[in-house]
């Protein structure tokens, strides 16, 4: 990815998130096995949104996982959302398949 990038929700909702996608904003789905989805992708990986859509929670949610996993010391896989803006203002959301947990800083947004 090109340009400066810069993380504005680290735990994005999730009616926000897939309305913005839904609307035209560039996205990306990192998969929990390192595969990458973008919408730039040729074709499309369609799939990765309606997967997104169907397993995507809240961060209240994730919080309440979070604290389970702790306390459990296991935890299920589920699908949360990020928003990057870059240098122009662009917005680019980023859906991720993980463990609830918040992903780290990073200069990249498709990167782990």
């Amino acid at each position: 990815m090109q340009g400066q990038w810069h993380r504005t929700s680290a735990a994005y909702g999730r009616d926000a998130a897939l309305n913005e996608a839904g609307a035209g904003s560039a996205w990306v789905f990192l998969w929990c096995e390192g595969k990458v989805s973008r919408s730039t992708d040729e074709p499309q990986d369609s799939d990765a949104v309606d997967y997104a859509r169907t397993h995507l929670i809240e961060p209240a949610e994730r919080e309440r996982l979070f604290a389970k996993a702790r306390r459990k010391g296991r935890t299920k896989t589920v699908v949360m959302a990020e928003r990057w803006e870059d240098d122009r203002g662009r917005p680019l959301i980023v859906f991720y398949e993980t463990g609830p947990y918040l992903l780290p800083d990073r200069p990249e947004p498709d990167r782990f």
